[in-house]
């Protein structure tokens, strides 16, 4: 009886896991708030497989593949955008050294030695 109980714990965070993937909208926020959400939840899942020595088995075979499927896709847009974004900055990066650098070759009062 408390397995089964336990069983259903599981899927519900399961549930709870795919659905959270859902509210992913692309932005880097969303993402990261998804995967910090789901980490709660897996840290849940843990803790029931071992309280109760369950095995993991068909049962949620389909859902965990599912969920590490969703998650690569989550992991590999996230770096894409941090690609992108060092990128950007390495541009902006460069625009500052050109500044920089046409800046300090303002023109600077010469003096001559007379003496020599």
């Amino acid at each position: 009886m408390v397995k089964d109980i336990v069983k259903d714990d599981i899927i519900k965070i399961l549930d709870d896991i795919l659905k959270e993937f859902e509210k992913f909208d692309g932005s880097i926020e969303s993402g990261i708030e998804i995967i910090e959400l789901n980490r709660i939840s897996i840290d849940r899942l843990k803790e029931l497989f071992g309280e109760e020595g369950l095995n993991f088995d068909k049962t949620y075979q389909h859902k965990m593949e599912l969920i590490i499927f969703k998650q690569r896709k989550l992991l590999k847009i996230l770096e894409g955008e941090k690609k992108e974004l060092l990128e950007k900055m390495q541009q902006i990066n460069k625009k500052n050294k050109v500044v920089n650098n046409y800046m300090s070759t303002a023109i600077r009062p010469i003096f001559v030695d007379k003496n020599t």
